[in-house]
């Protein structure tokens, strides 16, 4: 297995990444999603309490906290989060005025740079390789995860050994949703190469 080829992930995703999700530790549950039209992905999470809404980011680190108003006004454009013609989504659903005040609070453009530089570094396939098997996994609808989901399941996942004990391999395991069902996601890496040998998510 060591002398196995390996390659890039350079394709185009066979599903949509925002049919994952993955609520990464320290936010609670029941935070909403958040979700960005442009790159069709989760890159975030809210959860509020008492009119109170904290906002993170997918590794769950702290992004702001913000009050929603005693009285709903009208959208400020610089915080509206329609940049270039782009509308934002909270939990699916358009965040616009007249459901502020059910979904949450809107994200200032500050936040909203941070949530999407969070998600493309997870996302950039730099140094990340694949196996012959896993990319071909990669490429078929019913078996392709978002290159940011492996990358968060081997950095929050559970770390163990190489079930089949090869040298060098640990598997990564979390809980994920898919289609907003849950799911158990394992990742077997080559730690020293950073290579994914597999890959595969079941119930």
């Amino acid at each position: 297995m060591n002398a196995e080829p390996s390659y890039i992930w350079e394709g185009t995703p066979p599903l949509s990444p925002a049919l994952f999700e993955f609520l990464p530790p320290g936010v609670p549950e029941g935070a909403r999603p958040i979700h960005d039209e442009a790159s069709d992905a989760i890159i975030g999470y809210q959860a509020g309490s008492s009119g109170v809404f904290r906002t993170y980011d997918l590794s769950g680190e702290l992004q702001s906290i913000d009050e929603l108003p005693l009285e709903a006004p009208l959208i400020d454009p610089l915080d509206a989060v329609f940049l270039a013609g782009t509308a934002w989504k909270l939990g699916s659903r358009l965040v616009r005025g007249a459901v502020l005040a059910r979904a949450g609070v809107t994200v200032s453009q500050t936040v909203l740079f941070r949530l999407r530089a969070k998600f493309h570094a997870l996302a950039q396939t730099k140094n990340f390789r694949f196996t012959a098997k896993a990319l071909d996994r990669m490429r078929e609808k019913g078996r392709f995860v978002p290159v940011h989901i492996l990358r968060l399941a081997i950095l929050h996942g559970k770390r163990m050994p190489d079930p089949r004990k090869e040298i060098g391999y640990f598997m990564y395991t979390i809980k994920v949703h898919f289609r907003g069902n849950p799911y158990t996601l394992e990742v077997l890496l080559n730690e020293r190469d950073y290579i994914i040998a597999h890959f595969k998510y079941f119930d």
